[in-house]
């Protein structure tokens, strides 16, 4: 069991990303969820599972791309700046409203945003983020993000992993304690504090480099069970039963 109770968040990254510092709403709205994402963390008990691909390639001085549904967001930074004990990581982000409000969030963390979506911006953000990734960056992407399709893989991460030759990592937690929202379209699941987390690492995804459209869907298929598959165990593992990764 791992519970680090606190972190220091200070570090070389936290004012890399300007967000909306006159927008007082924004500011307040980041900083609540901020403040109960570190509450969470704080207040749980942590059990990592499946670190040793993670920590090889850390060792040989790699980099990854850590790949989690959408609805599964909101603790991910605490898990990578606090459990994993590293900073230096890239997110692309919306240039929606609610994206303005991710970054703000993921600023406190001083992680580094790229804004672009599909549908505006996405080009500059993912050269934005194969910069950054060339650079020794990870990166971190939800798949199904930012609308959807729930659990559908979207070209881009496959896109980003040839274009840089970074290894994609799935990841996924389950909590013990937690509110699901079957409203929204990702169902997004909330972890309560003073929950007991199950997080689980997936076996890591090669992407060669310029793959055809066929081979990229054959491996954006291969991610979307790799990661349903580390769901799964965690669920499992928070039910109290042993795991074996499919």
């Amino acid at each position: 069991m791992n519970n680090p109770g606190s972190c220091s968040l200070n570090n070389e990254n936290e004012k890399s990303v300007p967000f909306q510092k006159n927008n007082r709403k924004t500011t307040l709205i980041t900083a609540a969820v901020w403040g109960y994402s570190r509450l969470v963390g704080c207040t749980s008990c942590w059990d990592l599972r499946n670190m040793e691909p993670v920590e090889e390639i850390y060792r040989s001085g790699g980099n990854l791309i850590f790949a989690f549904w959408h609805n599964r967001f909101v603790v991910m930074p605490y898990i990578y700046r606090c459990l994993l004990n590293r900073s230096r990581i890239t997110v692309i982000v919306s240039q929606s409203r609610d994206g303005a409000l991710v970054a703000g969030f993921l600023d406190r963390y001083g992680f580094k945003t790229v804004r672009g979506s599909s549908s505006r911006g996405g080009r500059r953000a993912m050269l934005g983020l194969v910069r950054n990734i060339r650079n020794g960056w990870d990166a971190a992407v939800t798949p199904d993000g930012p609308r959807g399709p729930r659990y559908r893989v979207q070209n881009g991460i496959i896109t980003l992993a040839a274009a840089t030759g970074v290894p994609i990592v799935p990841v996924s937690y389950a909590s013990s304690l937690r509110i699901i929202f079957r409203g929204s379209w990702d169902h997004f699941r909330l972890p309560l504090p003073a929950s007991r987390i199950k997080v689980v690492f997936g076996t890591p995804l090669e992407v060669e480099e310029k793959p055809p459209p066929s081979r990229q869907e054959e491996l954006g298929e291969i991610l979307r069970q790799r990661l349903r598959a580390v769901d799964r165990a965690a669920e499992e593992l928070r039910n109290g039963k042993n795991c074996l990764l499919d």
